[in-house]
């Protein structure tokens, strides 16, 4: 990927999705095939444990893949997905998901998502199908 496709990837990310701004989620990197999505957690972030919430974890994943499968220059929506919590998202300032592309099909693609907390232990993965659809790349 060029670095001027890199940074108008990061200018469209941060510019065009009132839900990822709203849920504080940031593009921190991508290249080909490739993404990373951080997120400082905040209150609004934590389920009623005080831990970081099923919810915005699965978000981290599905935006992460998303991210990694429209580096290839097609546009994508999530078609089927699943998420394994290993571990709680606690003490930690931020999650960070790392996402990738595994296989690119005519239609469909697989990818995965790993999420992090600060000091890198691993506490979900996801696998994301992703379906291409038609217009222009978001």
């Amino acid at each position: 990927m060029t670095p001027e496709e890199k940074q108008r990837r990061f200018d469209l990310f941060h510019s065009y999705d009132d839900f990822n701004r709203h849920n504080g989620l940031r593009l921190v990197d991508v290249d080909d095939g490739v993404s990373t999505v951080e997120v400082t957690l905040r209150k609004e972030g934590l389920n009623p444990h005080g831990i970081a919430h099923g919810g915005l974890i699965f978000t981290l994943c599905d935006v992460a893949t998303g991210v990694a499968a429209r580096s290839g220059g097609r546009n994508t929506v999530s078609q089927d997905a699943s998420i394994y919590f290993l571990r709680p998202g606690t003490r930690t300032e931020k999650l960070t998901a790392k996402g990738r592309v595994i296989k690119e099909g005519r239609t469909t693609g697989y990818t995965e998502a790993e999420v992090y907390t600060d000091d890198g232990t691993l506490i979900a993965k996801a696998g994301v199908t992703v379906h291409y659809i038609e217009g222009p790349i978001i």
